[in-house]
């Protein structure tokens, strides 16, 4: 199944639409300032990493000697044992110790450039039409919420089988359900969209409305 493009004109970029049968019904426009821009990976791994930071919650926690109890009481007396000296059983040197330096609660998020992610988004999405990882259709939408009905239309559009992110305008309640236990398929809303959740799975699929939503998303922020 082709999914290619063609440079319409120096402004827009056509791209074709198809229905749930895999078959051609048109058209979209896209704009090359967010479809077809030049990629840059730097800006991709940057924000991937930027989005991994701030998952991580951050509530690890080692026991300090202020944090365990006992150890007020000297083990044993200071001479005549022929042992080391101790002055308390929470020590970090003693088995079942106090730790030193140990992880600490801390917050892992860190600002990354407005600028940047924009770009690093814009680029993946440049990445997908480069790849024809895109599939623009003309309607998405399983009203009866069956996952059988959902795996056929996968299946027409040979793409069954793969990691894809489905991209929804508003989010249906029933498309969502028909999808749940297909694996390695998500779906996001138009302001969910996000570089580490593209670059997780090779196929990006949406209707023509979501992407026209997409592309206003992005060129707006």
């Amino acid at each position: 199944m082709d999914t290619g493009m063609d440079a319409k004109s120096d402004k827009v970029l056509s791209y074709k639409v198809l229905d749930v049968k895999g078959k051609e019904v048109g058209s979209i426009d896209l704009n090359p300032e967010v479809f077809g821009a030049r990629i840059r990976p730097h800006l991709v791994q940057e924000t991937v990493r930027w989005q991994l930071a701030r998952r991580r919650s951050g509530t690890h926690q080692a026991l300090t000697r202020t944090m365990k109890s006992g150890g007020a009481k000297k083990p044993y007396k200071q001479k005549g044992t022929g042992r080391a000296r101790a002055g308390s059983s929470i020590s970090p040197l003693w088995v079942g110790g106090a730790s030193i330096h140990g992880p600490l609660p801390r917050d892992y998020d860190y600002r990354l450039p407005k600028r940047t992610r924009r770009q690093a988004l814009i680029s993946v999405l440049s990445e997908k039409v480069a790849k024809q990882s895109l599939l623009v259709l003309e309607e998405l939408k399983i009203s009866s919420g069956k996952t059988r009905d959902m795996a056929q239309v996968l299946e027409k559009l040979s793409i069954a089988g793969k990691k894809i992110v489905v991209i929804a305008e508003a989010l249906d309640a029933k498309t969502v359900k028909a999808t749940q236990n297909l694996p390695g398929i998500t779906v996001l809303p138009v302001a969910g969209l996000n570089v580490y959740d593209l670059m997780r799975h090779p196929i990006l699929v949406g209707s023509r409305a979501a992407i026209s939503a997409v592309e206003k998303r992005v060129i707006t922020e």
